[in-house]
C-alpha cells in the first residue's frame, strides 16, 4: 500500500513536465516577444535569480508545512506563470511572469524528490532508490516525448499565425501543469517534527549543512556545475537547428529523441552502474559532454549538432538520479527539502552567472559559445570528480 505513494509522485512529475511549447521556446522569444539571445537570457536570468532568491525559504514551506503542500502550490504557481507568458509581448511583463513561474518551480524543487525518497525509505524500498529515482525522471521525460513533438506540429501546422501558435503553446502549457496538483492529494505524508521555531535558523542551518558536510559538499558541487553547463543545450538545441534550417515541426521530435535516448539510459541504470560503478560513470556523464559541446563548435554541420544535442542532454538527465540518491542519503528527514533546495540554489546561482555570458557570446557566434561551455564543462568533470560515494 506504501508504494501508491511512489505511483502517485510518477504521475505528478508526468503532469508538472508537461511541456507543449518547451522545443519552440527559442522562436518564441526570437519571433513572437521580438528579443535578442542578450534580452532572452536576461529573462532567464530573471528567473534564475528569482529561484535563487526563493529556494531555502520555499524549501522551509515543505519542511514546514508539508511536502504535498508545496508541491500543490508549486503545480498551480508554476502553471500560471507559463500562462501569463502567454499573454503578452512586453518585456516587463515576461520578467514578472518569470518571477511568477520561479517561486512555483521553487515550491516544487527539493519538495518532490524529499518527498519520493521518504515514501520510498518508508515502503523499505531504499536500497532501490536509484532504480526509483529513475522511474521518477522517466515518468517526467515521457511527458516530454509526448508534448514535445505535439506542439512543435500544432506550431508548424500553420491553423493560426505562427507568432499566434507560439502563445498558445504556452497558455496550454500553464494549464496542464496546474493539473498536476490533483495528482498529489492521494499522497499521504507523515507528521514531521518542528526542531526549530525561526524559520530563517531553518534556511541558514540547512542551506549550511551542504558546506558542512564534506561528502554532501562534494556531491552538491559537482551535480550544481555540471548541471548547469549541460543545462545550456536545453536552449542551444533550437538554435542549432535554426542554424541548420531545420524545419520547426521537427523540433519536436528531435527534443523528444533525446530524451527517449535518456529514458533508454535511466532504464539501463542498474546494468551501467555494475558495469561502470558510480564514479566512473558520473565522471564519463559529465567528461563526454563537454567534449560534444566543443566537437559542435569546431566542426560546424548538422551531424555533429545532432550529436552534441542527444549526447549532452541525454547525459545531463542520465546523471542526475545517481547524485539525487546520493545526497539523499546525507541528509536527515526534518531539514531534507531545505537542504535540497540550497543545492537547487547553487546552481541557480551559477546558471544565473552564466546567461549573460552565453547571451552575449551566442550574439556573437554560436560556435563559440559551444566552445566556451565545452571547455568549462571538461574542466568541472576533472576537479569536481567524486572519489568516494559510499
Amino acid at each position: 500500500m506504501k508504494m501508491k505513494n511512489v505511483y502517485f509522485l510518477y504521475i505528478f512529475n508526468f503532469l508538472k513536465n508537461v511541456q507543449f511549447f518547451g522545443a519552440v521556446a527559442v522562436p518564441f522569444f526570437l519571433y513572437r516577444a521580438q528579443l535578442d539571445y542578450v534580452r532572452m537570457f536576461t529573462l532567464e536570468a530573471v528567473f534564475s535569480v528569482s529561484m535563487m532568491l526563493m529556494e531555502i525559504p520555499t524549501g522551509i514551506v515543505a519542511d514546514r508545512w508539508g511536502r504535498r503542500t508545496s508541491l500543490m502550490l508549486g503545480s498551480v504557481t508554476l502553471g500560471a506563470g507559463f500562462f501569463c507568458i502567454a499573454l503578452t509581448q512586453s518585456f516587463a511583463l515576461l520578467a514578472l511572469a518569470e518571477v511568477v513561474a520561479a517561486a512555483g518551480l521553487t515550491l516544487i524543487t527539493g519538495a518532490d524528490r524529499a518527498l519520493l525518497y521518504e515514501c520510498v525509505r518508508d515502503a523499505g524500498k531504499e536500497e532501490q532508490s536509484e532504480k526509483i529515482f529513475a522511474r521518477y525522471d522517466a515518468a517526467g521525460t515521457t511527458a516530454l516525448l509526448i508534448t514535445f513533438p505535439l506542439g512543435t506540429l500544432f506550431v508548424g501546422s500553420g491553423l493560426v499565425p505562427y507568432t499566434t501558435a507560439l502563445a498558445m503553446v504556452f497558455a496550454v502549457t500553464g494549464i496542464g501543469i496546474a493539473t498536476a496538483a490533483l495528482a498529489v492529494l492521494p499522497v499521504s505524508e507523515r507528521a514531521r517534527e518542528r526542531h526549530s521555531e525561526s524559520f530563517l535558523r531553518d534556511g541558514i542551518d540547512g542551506f549550511l549543512f551542504i558546506f558542512r558536510h564534506a561528502k554532501l559538499r562534494g556531491f552538491s558541487i559537482n551535480y550544481a556545475v555540471i548541471s548547469s553547463l549541460t543545462f545550456f543545450m536545453f536552449w542551444m538545441y533550437q538554435s542549432l537547428l535554426i542554424e541548420n534550417n531545420v524545419m520547426v515541426s521537427w523540433y519536436g521530435f528531435i527534443a523528444s529523441g533525446f530524451n527517449a535516448a535518456a529514458m533508454l539510459l535511466l532504464a539501463l541504470t542498474g546494468p551501467i552502474k555494475k558495469r561502470f560503478g558510480v564514479r566512473w560513470t558520473l565522471f564519463l556523464t559529465s567528461f563526454i559532454p563537454g567534449l560534444l559541446y566543443i566537437g559542435a563548435g569546431v566542426f560546424p554541420g548538422i551531424l555533429t549538432a545532432f550529436v552534441a544535442i542527444f549526447g549532452v542532454t541525454s547525459l545531463r538527465l542520465f546523471r542526475s538520479p545517481f547524485l539525487n540518491a546520493l545526497m539523499n542519503r546525507q541528509i536527515a528527514d526534518t531539514s531534507r527539502a531545505t537542504v535540497l533546495s540550497g543545492i537547487s540554489m547553487l546552481e541557480r546561482v551559477l546558471t544565473a552567472m552564466l546567461y549573460p555570458v552565453v547571451g552575449i557570446l551566442t550574439d556573437r557566434s554560436l560556435n563559440l559559445t559551444l566552445v566556451f561551455l565545452g571547455v568549462l564543462t571538461v574542466s568541472g568533470s576533472f576537479f569536481l570528480r567524486i572519489r568516494d560515494h559510499d
